[in-house]
């Protein structure tokens, strides 16, 4: 298996995730963790691979590895009041230094019932956030401008109301009158564009263009994040 080519997620891994939410305890999946391995963690080894070099032929500094990249199938339930054991979904994460916290990457989440890959600002540290809301309010006409980029490509900045920890009010020290259209904007503290995937999609090989494609396509949104990092 080392070395494969990235393939599709094959429908036997998607029915292994089915039955794993189904039966989301040790004793079921310790017995079974050679499927997973073999349907699940090592076409998403091979999808990282082949995403990274995909990307870095486009021209695209964003990547990962089969170490860092691939969020594991176990849950820290440590301090979790659901103590289920297991990720039911598979996900990995290509960013511009190979870290999952780092901002302004590729995420994508394989689910039987809802795949999508995501251009994700997540839950932005401080002091980032605090910049990019500077840049929005020394220079709107540059933030309106990547919201327009984006809309050309079918994507949208999702907004306050999609995320449950987004502000109410405007945070301190801003005010509302002066942001003026961008005012919801700087009450998010992630930057998020996200596409639906469907089986078909996941089951091919072409996911790999469609990870390109999709960078491409919010460049935008990237650019203007990384310069306020």
């Amino acid at each position: 298996m080392p070395g494969r080519t990235f393939e599709g997620f094959p429908a036997a891994g998607l029915r292994f995730l089915e039955e794993l939410a189904a039966h989301n305890e040790r004793a079921w999946f310790a017995p079974r963790k050679e499927r997973y391995e073999r349907d699940v963690l090592w076409p998403m080894r091979a999808f990282v691979s082949d995403a990274s070099r995909a990307l870095a032929r486009a021209g695209i500094p964003i990547g990962g590895d089969a170490k860092r990249s691939i969020f594991r199938v176990y849950r820290d339930v440590r301090f979790s009041p659901d103590k289920r054991p297991y990720r039911t979904n598979a996900a990995c994460y290509l960013s511009y230094d190979g870290g999952r916290a780092t901002q302004g990457g590729l995420y994508l989440h394989v689910e039987p019932k809802r795949s999508y890959m995501s251009v994700p600002f997540y839950v932005i540290p401080a002091p980032m956030l605090r910049r990019w809301r500077n840049a929005m309010r020394d220079d709107p006409r540059r933030f309106a401008r990547v919201l327009r980029a984006l809309a050309k490509k079918d994507l949208r900045v999702q907004g306050p109301d999609e995320w449950d920890d987004s502000l109410r009010r405007m945070p301190r020290g801003y005010d509302e009158g002066d942001a003026g259209d961008l005012a919801p904007y700087f009450r998010l503290r992630s930057f998020c564009v996200d596409r639906e995937l469907s089986r078909a999609e996941v089951t091919s090989p072409r996911l790999i263009e469609a990870a390109v494609r999709l960078v491409r396509d919010a460049r935008p949104l990237l650019d203007y994040g990384w310069s306020v990092d």
